[in-house]
């Protein structure tokens, strides 16, 4: 019978544990919303506006170290 007790106590301290950890945890933060960035590119004497999509700018988290944009 005191393995069975030792089991219950073992399994509710385990909840307890994950339901501490959880509770202090705090929330994940939402993305920010990626806004497009103008760029102004010369070429050949002349300036020009290139709008960049939200879908270039926006930062994201990887498993890898990438190299920086050219």
């Amino acid at each position: 019978m005191r393995r069975v007790w030792a089991a219950v106590l073992s399994v509710w301290a385990t909840i307890a544990i994950v339901g501490v950890l959880a509770w202090t945890n705090a929330p994940l933060r939402s993305a920010a919303q990626a806004t497009p960035q103008t760029v102004v590119v010369t070429k050949n004497g002349k300036q020009q506006l290139v709008v960049l999509s939200s879908s270039t700018t926006a930062a994201h988290a990887t498993t890898h170290a990438s190299p920086p944009p050219p």
